[in-house]
């Protein structure tokens, strides 16, 4: 990644954290005082749907770090075609989706701005493809969504224009973790 595709998305995830309503103002000034190249492509970018600016809150509050682990752990049920285990954590999956769409209506209208009903399912779908796609999750937690990220209407470059600025590979993988150590913890 080139210093400007860095200063760019740094430039962004500070920006895509404002409230829609201060976005475009901001953007516009952030621009003109970085100017020159950086400068033009953060002009073009684009304001954030609300239900985008509500996952980014998210990131920036470090809520979805819980939802990318059980993420790892259903994949990890899944290779070992567990059934019971599978089944005990899709339960947890519906109701931390859940408690994370509460918590994004919380921050969001504490930033003054409150989710609608469309709003905050558009907040759920996103979460759970944070949980289910590895790929999706990568593209949330930049923090830099513009758009909310729906996996069964995600065709061809849906996602790469759902983030501002760069699109990262993979999600950082994580230290190796011992889970018969931590069960006898």
């Amino acid at each position: 990644m080139s210093d400007d595709d860095a200063r760019l998305d740094e430039v962004a995830a500070d920006l895509l954290a404002l409230p829609p309503a201060h976005f475009t103002a901001a953007r516009n000034e952030r621009a003109a005082e970085i100017g020159g190249g950086v400068g033009r492509r953060i002009a073009k970018l684009r304001k954030p749907t609300v239900a985008a600016w509500a996952v980014n809150l998210l990131v920036r509050d470090g809520q979805l770090g819980e939802a990318v682990e059980l993420s790892r752990a259903l994949h990890e049920a899944q290779d070992d075609r567990d059934a019971a285990e599978l089944a005990r954590l899709g339960r947890q999956r519906r109701q931390l989706v859940a408690a994370l769409a509460r918590r994004a209506g919380e921050l969001a209208s504490d930033a003054g701005t409150p989710l609608s009903a469309a709003m905050a399912d558009a907040v759920e779908k996103s979460v759970n493809a944070a949980i289910v796609d590895e790929t999706a999750a990568a593209a949330i937690l930049t923090g830099r969504l513009v758009a909310a990220i729906d996996l069964a209407a995600l065709e061809g470059d849906a996602l790469g224009q759902a983030v501002a600025g760069s699109l990262p590979d993979a999600l950082p993988t994580p230290p190796p973790r011992d889970d018969l150590a931590a069960r006898r913890a």
